[in-house]
């Protein structure tokens, strides 16, 4: 069964194309280095995320207000039947008729579960009741909720050469081989993944371009024999 719980208009993994977008320059660096430049784009990050909330005009995300208002104005074109209680029949611009029930908060087009900010069938229902439609969005779209995703900090901390000594001997990096070559800059894939990105040929069954059997290409045909034994 479909469960409504897990609300998203789109699911985008931002934060590992960030974080691979962070790796593109430090990568070919020291273990140290790298980690230390990561680190502070990932600051860097949440800091920027928490500053971009001050900007909002509501109390949720310009996205989500942006996707009320264009239901906002969907939702004029609509018209309704009431039943007394929590239920209304709505009719869209296309008509299409949808039952929708403020009690439940549920809408038979089901964007309002999926989303969970209401659909221009809800608006036109909550306008009919003179209640607001702002305050039916989902608080996973408040300010609330976002700063509570960027309320883990990352803490500054004091360059190495300010980090204690240790009394141990020091471990000496292993020595540099320069291999003959390009270096390569691609990753290593694994067993199951494929080497390029094009679609393996192995279980392929070949065909020959000359006499069109199977089993042999034009290399071993006895037709290509045939000619070169002829010149």
């Amino acid at each position: 069964t479909l469960s409504f719980l897990a609300v998203v208009i789109v699911l985008t993994t931002t934060w590992l194309k960030a974080l691979i977008h962070g790796f593109l320059g430090p990568r070919h660096k020291t273990i140290i280095t790298m980690l230390e430049e990561i680190r502070i784009k990932v600051m860097r990050r949440i800091g920027q995320l928490r500053e971009f909330c001050d900007t909002w005009i509501t109390n949720i995300s310009p996205m989500a207000l942006k996707v009320l208002t264009e239901n906002t104005t969907k939702s004029m074109k609509c018209n309704l039947e009431w039943n007394g209680e929590y239920g209304f029949e709505v009719k869209d611009s296309w008509d299409n008729t949808f039952v929708v029930n403020l009690g439940n908060q549920t809408c038979t087009c089901r964007s309002w579960m999926l989303r969970g900010i209401p659909c221009c069938h809800v608006i036109a229902a909550l306008h009919f009741r003179k209640l607001e439609p702002i305050n039916y969005v989902a608080h996973w779209y408040s300010k609330e909720t976002y700063l509570k995703v960027y309320s883990h900090y990352i803490q500054p901390v004091t360059n190495m050469k300010m980090w204690p000594q240790s009394a141990n001997p020091s471990v000496i990096p292993p020595v540099i081989k320069t291999l003959p070559g390009r270096p390569r800059k691609c990753r290593r894939k694994e067993q199951n993944e494929n080497k390029t990105g094009k679609l393996s040929k192995r279980g392929v069954e070949m065909t020959c371009s000359l006499c069109h059997a199977k089993g042999h290409n034009k290399r071993g045909c006895h037709l290509n024999n045939q000619a070169n034994a002829g010149r």
